[in-house]
């Protein structure tokens, strides 16, 4: 059965919150952040289906390259990359469920269009070639056989190789945690598998209040396989059935089940 990188995240954060989403399947509301994040995301889905049409019509992704993720329509009207256009695709994207009332929404719809207008500062900063957004993928562990999807943000091609490029709308992480991300090492073996090209730039994209937050890695083979590990290590318990929750008050705070959970701390 395939597993995806965010039952491995939710278990990493606490086994009895992945016991409560994906084993009991207790349903629960969207959370504001969830809300705001995935309007951002739906927004830069469309921005860079833009700029793939946009492209020169020399620049183009090997067939056999694209039937390796999932399908899905891309609108087939080129227009002019603009401030503007990308606003355009926030407004139509924007997401209200979540929010406590229509203020609320409306304040963050608001910073949502400056964030993008800080994006948009830092797309222009050079040329870019983006090969797909928003596509998932398979990666199968080569020492456990687990098959476990994820879904890439953004990749471009650089003169040196891929860049891969991950999304964020929450805190900015310090370097330390970017360079020993899991989910961005996923990343790098699914890329490695997909494309005859070395992944030369992993990045971890922060949209904060004052300005575009960037935080670049890259992955060894050593580092590689010590992810492996670690995800293997995960998906052993997952498979035991260890539930055993790892209670903390910041954690448990942001719970959506913690109102259900009797080892909460918040």
């Amino acid at each position: 059965m395939p597993y995806s990188y965010s039952q491995i995240q939710t278990y990493r954060t606490c086994p009895k919150q992945y016991e409560f989403a994906y084993v009991k399947k207790i349903d629960r509301l969207i959370s504001a952040g969830e809300s705001f994040g995935t309007s951002m995301h739906s927004t830069l889905k469309k921005w860079g289906e833009a700029e793939m049409l946009s492209r020169p019509k020399d620049v183009s992704t090997r067939e056999d390259q694209l039937k390796l993720f999932v399908a899905e329509e891309v609108t087939p009207e080129t227009k002019e990359l603009t401030e503007t256009l990308l606003l355009k695709y926030w407004h139509e994207s924007f997401v209200f469920e979540g929010y406590a009332n229509r203020m609320d929404a409306d304040f963050q719809r608001n910073r949502g269009a400056a964030l993008l207008a800080n994006f948009f500062q830092w797309w222009q900063e050079e040329p870019r070639e983006v090969l797909i957004v928003e596509k998932g993928f398979k990666v199968t562990l080569p020492s456990s056989q687990h098959v476990l999807t994820g879904r890439f943000d953004r990749v471009e091609r650089t003169a040196g190789g891929l860049r891969i490029i991950d999304f964020k709308t929450g805190a900015p992480r310090d370097q330390i945690a970017v360079d020993a991300d899991v989910q961005l090492s996923l990343y790098a073996m699914a890329a490695q598998n997909m494309w005859d090209e070395p992944v030369v730039e992993l990045s971890l994209l922060f949209f904060g209040d004052d300005g575009m937050i960037e935080r670049k890695t890259t992955r060894n083979t050593s580092q590689l396989i010590d992810a492996e590990k670690s995800m293997k290590h995960i998906l052993e318990r997952i498979e035991a059935g260890d539930y055993t929750p790892d209670p903390a008050y910041e954690k448990c705070k942001r719970c959506p089940f913690k109102g259900v959970c009797p080892a909460s701390a918040a």
